[in-house]
């Protein structure tokens, strides 16, 4: 970005896009707390686009991520003199919203700009809490919650979304040098980074994205173990988009584990149908 005004302007058209985003989990929402969610997405949005920027070298986006980081810093101590991060920490200061989350989310996207290959599932989960964790950490604060397990529940839900992401777009990845199996997973199973770059589907491949699948599975169950009955219809919003990735990865199983072939997608009028039973769910009960 060239200058401070052309950065504000770019970040609040981020924001305004943002509208169309989450809309299936938060338009049941009340005013306050939609756009609360809306400017934390924005935030998290910008973040993740410097990371994913093609037309910047490492060193640029480096540079680039450590002037948000700057800006963050400087308006959490009643610094910053931007419009964006002016109605940022508005928000963070209503919701009582912790700082740590917005900083582990960047630390998550240096990873990204860092590092292309995971040799472990404790390595996959630091990075899956930073990016993904981190944003329901912040979320629920927004929500609204009474018991502390909420907390593990918003970490967990996000561990299980963002696998599930990871199981999605293998190839897509894969086509930018990206693996995020852990490579421990591919010795034991006898699949190969080559294969993976070259779509290969085979036995091998079915087999590690089985276990993959379980993994997730057991992930999302036990998120759901630590969402208490005081805090359920505070968290519609997480639960819709709970069982709209459960779905996914389930289409995932369904296809034969076979995410080469045609791209993965819930309905935007599966998403609708979801998204309204759940909210009929909570408020008939």
């Amino acid at each position: 970005m060239s200058n401070s005004n052309n950065s504000n302007k770019e970040v609040l058209d981020v924001m305004k896009k943002s509208k169309t985003n989450f809309f299936y989990s938060s338009v049941f929402l009340n005013k306050e707390k939609r756009e609360g969610l809306r400017t934390v997405y924005a935030y998290c949005r910008y973040t993740d686009d410097i990371a994913d920027n093609e037309n910047m070298s490492v060193e640029q986006k480096t540079i680039e991520i450590e002037k948000w980081k700057n800006r963050l810093i400087s308006s959490l101590n009643n610094g910053a003199n931007d419009d964006f991060f002016t109605i940022l920490r508005k928000q963070i200061d209503f919701f009582g919203i912790p700082h740590k989350p917005f900083f582990d989310l960047i630390e998550g996207m240096e990873m990204d700009i860092y590092k292309n290959r995971y040799e472990t599932y404790d390595e996959l989960k630091k990075y899956c809490y930073c990016v993904a964790s981190a944003v329901g950490l912040m979320s629920i604060e927004i929500f609204g919650y009474k018991n502390e397990n909420t907390k593990k529940y918003a970490e967990y839900l996000g561990l299980a979304l963002q696998l599930t992401n990871i199981l999605r777009d293998v190839k897509k990845d894969a086509l930018n040098n990206r693996i995020y199996i852990p490579l421990e997973d591919f010795k034991k199973f006898g699949y190969t980074e080559t294969e993976i770059m070259n779509s290969v589907f085979n036995d091998n491949f079915r087999r590690l994205m089985e276990y993959e699948y379980n993994r997730v599975k057991e992930v999302f169950e036990k998120a759901y173990t630590f969402l208490s009955d005081e805090d359920k219809s505070n968290m519609i919003a997480a639960e819709i988009m709970g069982k709209i990735y459960y779905l996914l990865l389930e289409k995932i199983k369904d296809s034969g584990f076979n995410v080469y072939g045609k791209e993965l997608r819930i309905s935007k009028i599966r998403k609708i149908v979801i998204s309204l039973s759940i909210f009929l769910k909570h408020k008939l009960s």
